[in-house]
């Protein structure tokens, strides 16, 4: 008994440390989900929700984060991060962030725009001077050619956060030639530098005319070889040193070192027939690998990242730019950020995918709660990636939601909402109630 007695202070130790650590690779400390305005009885229907894709054999396995006023309040792992290996999603699996790397590299030329190094308004041709003879495409000649029209307006720095560039992304999302020029000319190839890319996409014309209509595309990572230029440091250190490092993101990088590919997720498509089985085209599932040599820092759509670092950022901007004492964005930054920036009719063919939203800074954002046809409330800012990866932040609520998986194609289930949906119908004690 009294050496029990002896052991106890040591054993609560390290359960505190136990605690401790848990917290740490979660991104943010745990509270009991009552205490946070959450009924366990319903979060467990994410449980059931989770179990349904992998048993199902939808998905491979997935990961919900849900949290309140920087508390923990749900979080769980289901299924498999790589089937073949017979590895678990775990809380420190790294996934393909894509498209959810749109918010940080915006947050991070916000920085710049508070240093005054940057603003808003500043011609992007006056940063990248590739881009002051930039044409526009005006329909087609009667050779079948590309009618090539002047800007009527320049592309300003703004535009590159809000998507009304005119610049574009390949494949499904233009199907006009500049879309057909976009495919050929390989525009994300992995091997380009951000310098030998950006010139790339200055030689080809933009699909529509800078300053008019939403058109998603590449943009943000035109935005990211402006923050090289403009901080005079490489775009990854930027990141590294000015946001990951401050915020603890330990494990979010635009490629995955050897020594952390055990914790590197497979990424899946569905199976013809049934199932699934790994994306055949190795480029996409090599890539983000640090010996694979890719040298393309795309701010739009390259990093990598966990459920815990993704947290830390989320709730930086959810406090108005501070986390735990480091303050990365001023809090009339973070809320010009994440207010509407443009006209619902000026949203293009986002407008469909994403009903009741216009854009941010970087993010969507909710001006319509009953078009979206989901509960939330207005004010709410999202994003999602290509392997259907999503996060939104609701500042009335004080919530943060996220769901990782990897998975092509993003549109091929209804993540989004259904993450939505089973936040929401958890929360028993709302804030946003008129």
């Amino acid at each position: 008994m009294n050496r029990l007695l002896g052991a106890l202070p040591v054993l609560a130790f390290l359960l505190i440390f136990s605690l401790s650590t848990g917290a740490l690779a979660a991104g943010l400390p745990a509270a009991p989900p009552a205490q946070l305005g959450f009924s366990p009885e319903r979060l467990k229907r994410i449980d059931a929700l989770m179990q349904r894709y992998t048993e199902q054999q939808k998905l491979a396995g997935m990961t919900i984060a849900i949290a309140r006023d920087g508390k923990l309040a749900y979080l769980h792992s289901e299924g498999m991060a790589d089937i073949a290996a017979g590895r678990p999603i775990r809380q420190d699996t790294i996934f393909r962030f894509y498209s959810m790397s749109k918010p940080i590299t915006a947050v991070a030329a916000l920085q710049l725009v508070e240093q005054g190094k940057l603003r808003l308004d500043d011609a992007l041709a006056e940063h990248l001077p590739e881009f002051r003879d930039v044409k526009v495409y005006a329909g087609e000649n009667a050779d079948g050619s590309m009618k090539l029209e002047a800007p009527a307006k320049p592309i300003r720095i703004r535009d590159l956060f809000t998507h009304t560039s005119g610049f574009t992304y390949a494949g499904m999302f233009d199907q006009t030639p500049v879309g057909a020029a976009y495919e050929t000319a390989d525009i994300m190839r992995a091997d380009r530098t951000l310098q030998e890319f950006s010139k790339v996409i200055a030689g080809l014309p933009l699909t529509i005319q800078p300053q008019t209509t939403y058109n998603y595309g590449v943009s943000t990572d035109i935005l990211g070889r402006v923050i090289e230029v403009v901080s005079g440091e490489p775009f990854d250190a930027y990141l590294r040193a000015h946001v990951f490092e401050p915020l603890g993101m330990a494990d979010t990088a635009f490629t995955v070192p050897a020594d952390k590919l055990e914790r590197f997720a497979e990424i899946y498509e569905a199976k013809p027939g049934g199932g699934l089985q790994p994306v055949a085209d190795d480029e996409v599932r090599t890539r983000f690998r640090a010996d694979a040599g890719a040298r393309l820092n795309s701010g739009g759509g390259g990093l990598t990242s966990t459920v815990g670092d993704y947290l830390r950022f989320s709730q930086m901007l959810l406090n108005g730019g501070e986390l735990d004492g480091v303050r990365i964005l001023g809090p009339k930054t973070v809320a010009l950020m994440t207010a509407p920036a443009l006209p619902m009719d000026r949203m293009g063919a986002m407008a469909a995918f994403m009903p009741g939203y216009t854009t941010g800074l970087g993010v969507a954002v909710l001006v319509d709660l009953g078009r979206s046809e989901l509960p939330g409330s207005v004010g709410e800012f999202n994003w999602a990636g290509a392997a259907s990866t999503y996060f939104f932040i609701d500042p009335k609520e004080k919530l943060i939601a996220i769901l990782l998986t990897q998975h092509f194609p993003p549109t091929q289930y209804p993540l989004r909402e259904e993450l939505k949906a089973i936040t929401y119908q958890a929360l028993v004690e709302a804030r946003d109630v008129d």
